[in-house]
């Protein structure tokens, strides 16, 4: 019996996939025989698919002549899974201590529960706040991006948009990550994501599918794993750059019906533009390549959000 199958979509981290597929062997907690692991390519230039090929023969291999993005590759994969779960597995993450069988046991154990997410871990070993957390609304976008969740008391703070502390315990969220999250094969009904959804925020309308469908969405911290975000996006240019941005805000619109969306733009380019300016002041202040490479990189964030703010 295959306990999980695992969908791996991988565009040009060769290195960190082979990172990723080892973990998997050496640290899931589960036998590879009760494991399905899937590969899907897309069009990768780097070697990816001949590697996977020469060194993890065990894994199903889908090379795509296209980059189909992460949302279509993870379907084209669905069809392939005889799994009693379905996890899908960023190829820039490392699995940690069991984390595998640890999901799969969660979900055995709370047969309530449709999709889980797990314990996402920095290189050097912080957590990712970026995990999981509440649908992206006005007020916790503004509590986000301005940093309320800083100044304000618990009590006068919403739902954060991302996880604001290490939580100790499971608990009940709206919506984790796609980088690691475990998903009840028979909740999905033989559907996966909304194939709209190139790149990002996808994970949040699947998240939001199975909850109205009476599901439940969990984050847990029982289970950890590295996730080494941004390799992909690192090489990504032109409107691709924009998809994290696009993502959230495409689900934000869906949910909302276009309600406050130039306000929603707004907020995001206003957060950003506020965090290069207090991040190069840090720089002035205090020195280090700490603070320069955060007002690097939220002014590059501020003209994605400003591409779309006065985009028709």
């Amino acid at each position: 019996m295959i306990d999980v199958s695992i969908i791996v979509v991988n565009w040009n981290v060769r290195d960190l996939l082979r990172l990723c597929l080892q973990s998997l062997r050496d640290q899931a907690g589960l036998p590879m025989a009760r494991m399905q692991v899937i590969v899907v390519d897309n069009a990768s230039a780097d070697g990816s698919a001949a590697m996977v090929r020469a060194e993890f023969p065990e894994v199903t291999l889908l090379a795509n002549e296209d980059n189909l993005g992460f949302g279509k590759a993870n379907n084209q994969a669905l069809p392939l899974c005889t799994g009693r779960h379905v996890l899908l597995l960023n190829p820039d993450t490392v699995v940690l201590d069991g984390a595998i069988a640890k999901l799969v046991g969660l979900m055995d154990r709370q047969p309530e529960v449709a999709v889980a997410g797990c314990r996402l871990l920095n290189g050097d070993m912080t957590l990712q706040r970026w995990t999981g957390g509440a649908y992206p609304r006005l007020l916790n976008l503004a509590n986000h991006y301005f940093f309320l969740d800083r100044v304000l008391p618990s009590s006068w703070r919403p739902m954060p948009l991302y996880l604001d502390r290490d939580v100790p315990e499971n608990m009940e969220v709206d919506w984790v990550s796609g980088a690691c999250m475990i998903l009840r094969g028979s909740a999905l009904g033989g559907r996966l994501f909304n194939p709209d959804y190139f790149m990002y925020g996808e994970d949040m309308e699947l998240c939001h599918r199975l909850k109205q469908a009476g599901g439940q969405v969990l984050y847990t911290p029982e289970a950890s794993i590295i996730h080494y975000q941004g390799e992909s996006m690192k090489q990504q240019q032109g409107d691709v750059l924009l998809s994290s941005l696009k993502g959230p805000r495409q689900f934000y619109r869906q949910m909302r019906g276009g309600r406050g969306l130039w306000l929603y733009d707004f907020v995001t380019w206003a957060g950003f533009a506020l965090r290069w300016a207090l991040y190069a002041l840090a720089g002035v202040v205090q020195g280090g390549e700490r603070w320069r490479d955060k007002a690097a990189s939220s002014r590059s964030m501020m003209h994605r959000a400003w591409k779309i703010l006065v985009s028709p």
